[in-house]
């Protein structure tokens, strides 16, 4: 009869185990230079420049957790503000904190 039960317990103790750090994993926060790698890659993709024209700052604004500026010289500057999942943010939250 505990052979019936445990096996079955133990099954799901494991399969609850392997979902759980699976979801763990998944939701990890990326560090700040997975981020800028990530946005820094975009404007390569996009600008054809180099991914050393990157770098980021603190945003200081709510739900804005830094801005990726990319500068080449003698060009226009390219940036993104990115939240805490490295997702980006519209630019207006960015002009919009200083007016309220």
């Amino acid at each position: 009869m505990m052979r019936q039960i445990a096996l079955p317990l133990a099954l799901i103790l494991t399969l609850a185990g392997v979902v759980g750090l699976y979801l763990g994993v998944a939701s990890a926060p990326l560090s700040e230079s997975e981020i800028i790698e990530r946005h820094a890659a975009d404007y390569v993709a996009q600008t054809g420049r180099a991914r050393t024209d990157c770098y980021a700052v603190p945003a200081g604004v709510e739900g804005v957790r830094m801005i990726v500026i990319c500068e080449a010289e003698g060009s226009e500057a390219w940036f993104v503000a990115v939240d805490d999942r490295g997702e980006p943010v519209d630019a207006a939250v960015l002009f919009e904190e200083g007016t309220t």
